[in-house]
């Protein structure tokens, strides 16, 4: 022990000797290690940390599973019922479904949209966790026969109700309707994200609804395992196919799998890729201060010389030497670990919503805490470890003898610092080249045709749910009286209204054409108001646009675009054909006659294909179907920056229904970029990480290059006494310098080709292994290594061969 404390504080003393070397190698540690520690943080968080729920796994979530994937997507209503009712497998199951963006509760003061979610009655008991005050939900109130009944989160019950437990068993108003507050959930209990109000999910068995919107979730059983519930699975589905045939699709079966590895599905390869790039930047940086320290052994060669000629051991030197390296790394540890608190705040406020779930949960806990320590003391011994070796290998007699100076550049350590170099330039041109195809995604996303024109376009939501909208005549009137407001507004040319915007949110229906007696399969579902095309500047391919005459009571009609066109009416026309949407099953019979088709519009996102739609006119939504427009999103084209009519559109709704606010108001422009959005975080920290990668590759290069001519300016001189050129001196350095940096490039193009094929999800209109990214990123890298080359060969021109004869 008390050797090792003299290693320590020798150690101290040498870092602290060298200040230059001792800031830049501890700058270059803090950056790797920092970058390492922030990610697997994110890492540790949200794919490593278990649920904050007790026995979280035994949580499984259960559902519909296609073959060539391993996602468990959600159930419908029926098969729920079905399975909660079936399973042997299962302590309890519960199903959850959100109450939609525009879930508002109000009083005489003040109205606020807050987040809610519908729950059956064994949701608390699957997840382990019950109110802090109160009781859950039962059975009873879980019927369809069920009353309006509600469980509070902490946080609403503190921030709107004062944390006054008399508030249980009085009534809110939620969404214009009332309900009893039952129950009081505890502090820090969330459910995706903090919940603010829970209500029961009122299954009806009868009720026929197939939509697939209901997450399933359940509890195994003490002994059971997840293979047993899936084995389980497979008999039922064949029994729910005999009693449902219509309700099961083709290659359809049931699954189970661990609700967290589902949950975080979305987002495993992403993080797995990016805490594998901040592992090559790690590897760069550790290359980068071996060469530091193989520069600085040079230095060191006569004391080394003299301990190990007063008898010192190989075992005792090694131990110093290593205890020096760690003892720098163990700095720049904790130099890295302040960069990643410091990091992971700018992360937060970088990561688009929804994109990394359990993000919320991002913190630091004792996983990062020994991680940041294994990878400090690992790259400690691993930069430390290689200069100690070479810097037994010194000639002791040589190192003694005055002017020795040069004895310790021998070949073996030039090639170690040679080998370093190609490593570094490898590693960081594959990360460009990663940063470059995630730039090319970018860019064509950015250039993608979205079908419709997001400039000067102001969009914003309403959400009539009280007793005084419910039926479609007086949801219609209010939509109505809006419009005709909007339309009065100076710098507004027109306004329309629908149930879903592209690139917001989806919505579809089965559909039927005339003739047949099965459903042909399913459309995404517009309601429109009759300006709604020329207010997105949408193309009316045949036919025409609605018009005023197309209400209620008259002629049935409907326009499709181009993708419902193609698949149902090729060669045929679309114009004047028939069919229903909905049709009985959800209480809409017509048979509707399309009159126009317009082109296709980007729904879910930028880079997947435009769906097949039909819009209907919004004056002849089928009184079953109003449910549709409880969330309406307003649409208005401006002559200008659409967001100076905020104060104006708020105005308006005040003035036409108080109780009615705006919510999401926004520019389609902000709309469009948030659909980009999360391609524009990758590309953002991984282009932070091969920026990072560059430039300690470049710092490589040139450390070698300038220690090369510091350890040749005996030969330089030579050469420029016996007649070579400043030009001859420059190709010199240079050609050693760039064949280094060609056999990185090489080895690093070899490296892409095999790794980048890992982010093909990532991409969009670029392959994985596109050839102008890759010799784009090559060409690239070799021009930053020609510059950092130059430096020292320039410096080599200026050697004055009488001194440079002198000094040897």
């Amino acid at each position: 022990m008390r050797t090792l404390w003299q290693d320590l504080r020798y150690g101290v003393r040498i870092l602290f000797k060298k200040p230059a070397f001792t800031l830049i190698a501890f700058l270059t540690l803090a950056f790797g290690i920092g970058a390492n520690t922030a990610i697997f943080t994110v890492v540790n968080a949200v794919l490593l940390r278990p649920l904050p729920y007790p026995s979280s796994e035994k949580l499984m979530e259960l559902g519909r599973v296609f073959p060539d994937s391993t996602e468990v997507s959600d159930l419908s209503e029926a098969k729920f019922i079905f399975l909660r009712d079936q399973l042997r497998s299962f302590e309890a199951v519960t199903a959850t479904q959100g109450m939609g963006s525009n879930t508002y509760l109000s009083d005489a003061n003040e109205t606020e949209y807050i987040h809610g979610l519908t729950v059956t009655a064994d949701f608390f008991r699957v997840l382990g966790v019950l109110p802090a005050s109160g009781r859950g939900f039962t059975k009873e109130e879980d019927s369809s026969a069920g009353g309006r009944v509600a469980i509070l989160g902490d946080g609403l019950w503190r921030r709107r109700f004062g944390s006054d437990t008399g508030i249980i068993g009085r009534t809110i108003a939620l969404n214009g309707n009332a309900y009893t507050v039952v129950g009081i959930m505890p502090p820090g209990f969330e459910y995706f994200g903090p919940q603010d109000v829970f209500a029961p999910m009122q299954g009806n068995p009868a009720r026929p609804n197939e939509g697939h919107n209901w997450t399933v979730l359940g509890r195994l059983k003490q002994g059971a395992t997840r293979d047993q519930a899936h084995s389980e699975m497979n008999p039922l589905f064949e029994r729910f196919k005999e009693t449902y045939p219509k309700q099961v699709l083709q290659n359809e079966a049931f699954g189970v799998q661990s609700w967290q590895v589902n949950m975080t599905r979305s987002a495993r390869e992403l993080l797995w890729i990016l805490l594998g790039a901040v592992g090559f930047v790690l590897v760069i940086a550790c290359a980068n201060v071996a060469n530091l320290q193989l520069t600085r052994a040079a230095a060191r060669q006569k004391e080394v010389a003299i301990r190990m000629a007063m008898g010192g051991g190989s075992w005792r030197l090694i131990r110093q030497l290593l205890t020096e390296g760690v003892l720098l790394a163990l700095m720049g540890g904790a130099g890295g670990l302040l960069l990643a608190i410091w990091g992971l705040d700018a992360m937060r406020n970088l990561v688009p919503e929804g994109m990394i779930p359990r993000a919320n949960e991002i913190s630091l806990d004792w996983r990062v805490l020994t991680f940041c320590l294994g990878v400090s003391l690992l790259t400690g011994i691993v930069f430390g470890l290689a200069p100690a070796l070479q810097m037994l290998r010194v000639d002791v007699n040589g190192a003694l003898k005055e002017g020795a100076s040069k004895v310790y550049a021998g070949s073996s350590r030039g090639r170690l610092r040679s080998v370093l170099v190609v490593v570094e330039v490898a590693l960081a041109l594959a990360l460009t080249v990663g940063a470059g195809l995630l730039l090319r995604t970018f860019a064509n996303l950015r250039g993608v045709d979205r079908g419709f024109e997001a400039r000067n376009l102001l969009s914003f939501e309403i959400s009539p749910r009280s007793k005084n909208y419910d039926t479609a005549a007086k949801t219609n009137d209010l939509y109505r009286r809006a419009l005709e407001r909007f339309r009065s507004l100076p710098g507004v040319e027109a306004a329309a209204v629908t149930n879903k915007l592209p690139l917001d949110r989806w919505f579809n229906l089965p559909y039927r054409l005339a003739g047949q007696s099965d459903f042909t399969g399913s459309v995404e579902y517009r309601l429109v108001s009759p300006d709604y095309f020329r207010v997105m500047k949408m193309a009316v391919r045949q036919g025409r646009p609605f018009d005023e005459n197309d209400k209620a009571g008259a002629e049935p009609v409907i326009i499709v675009n181009e993708a419902f066109a193609r698949r149902n009416f090729a060669g045929v026309g679309p114009l004047d054909q028939l069919l229903c949407v909905g049709c009985e099953k959800y209480g809409d019979p017509a048979q509707r006659r399309v009159v126009g088709m317009v082109n296709e519009t980007k729904q879910r996102s930028l880079d997947e294909a435009p769906p097949a739609t039909v819009f209907i006119p919004v004056d002849q939504v089928a009184e079953e179907l109003r449910g549709i427009l409880r969330q309406p999103s307003f649409v208005l084209r401006t002559t200008g920056d659409p967001l100076l009519l905020s104060t104006a559109v708020r105005s308006e709704m005040r003035q036409l229904d108080p109780g009615l606010p705006v919510r999401n108001l926004r520019s389609m422009d902000e709309l469009v970029s948030r659909s980009i959005a999360p391609q524009r975080f990758n590309l953002s920290l991984l282009s932070l990480f091969s920026g990072l990668g560059l430039l300690l590759a470049a710092i490589g290069i040139y450390g070698v290059m300038a220690y090369s001519v510091s350890q040749r300016t005996h030969e330089i001189g030579l050469r420029m006494a016996l007649g070579a050129r400043v030009t001859d001196v420059l190709k010199l350095v240079l050609k050693q310098g760039m064949v280094l940096t060609l056999a990185g490039v090489g080895l690093g193009l070899i490296a892409s080709v095999a790794l980048t094929r890992l982010m093909k999800s990532l991409l969009f209109g670029v392959s994985a292994t596109d050839p102008l990214t890759l010799a784009g990123v090559a060409l690239l890298l070799t021009c930053i290594a020609l510059l950092a080359c130059y430096i020292p060969a320039r410096r080599a021109t200026k050697v004055d061969p009488l001194v440079a004869l002198r000094y040897e």
